[in-house]
């Protein structure tokens, strides 16, 4: 008998997943479902439905992802975190079925392209009921600069890995999802140089 493989973790999720749950807590006060884009290892998926149980969360990401989220998922045994779906970004057009109230990502727009930008609001937008909040963590550069040394040092890190990735100036970020119906209402700094930006669909 092979034993099961450890759960996947992020440090940067544990480090980060409480000053995200005290934005959440104040920003979604009532009764919620929750689509998460790029739950990536699930931990913060598990970790705001335990803290924060009028949330029903609905994790996704890329294929590959989807059985280290299982795994947080089986062990965390919670009621309002379900299943993970797969969703890629890069496919515009995928369809759920079903409206949220609030679509939630972290880390995830630094990592990846423009073009994979243009699919999360495209996603997000197909799937956040009117009025509802869009919710992205994250480093964002300001005035075309980056706020930090360590940001330019993650920013160099990124590009190396992938030049169409790297950090996005915020308002060239909020200039385009306005273009998805999205109005910037409000933003909250975060440690270690990262914002958590609140968007809501269509202005209401």
């Amino acid at each position: 008998m092979t034993d099961a493989p450890e759960k996947p973790f992020a440090p940067a999720c544990e480090r980060n997943q409480e000053p995200i749950r005290e934005v959440l807590a104040e920003v979604l006060t009532q009764p919620a479902k929750v689509l998460e884009l790029g739950s990536g290892t699930g931990q913060h998926a598990v970790y705001m439905a335990r803290h924060l149980p009028h949330l029903e969360w609905q994790p996704t990401d890329i294929a590959e992802n989807l059985d280290g989220i299982r795994q947080w998922r089986r062990e965390a045994k919670l009621r309002n975190v379900r299943d993970p779906l797969e969703v890629d970004a890069l496919d515009a057009g995928v369809r759920l079925g079903e409206t949220f109230d609030a679509v939630f990502t972290a880390n995830t727009v630094h990592f990846v392209s423009w073009r994979i930008v243009n699919g999360l609001l495209a996603i997000s937008a197909a799937h956040l009921r009117q009025g509802g909040d869009l919710l992205i963590y994250g480093p964002f550069n300001e005035d075309g600069g980056y706020t930090s040394e360590g940001n330019a040092e993650l920013d160099a890190w990124l590009q190396e890995r992938d030049p169409a990735s790297g950090i996005k100036d915020r308002a060239v970020f909020n200039a385009l999802a306005a273009d998805y119906g999205f109005e910037a209402v409000e933003r909250f700094r975060m440690p270690a140089n990262n914002q958590l930006l609140r968007f809501v669909r269509g202005g209401a």
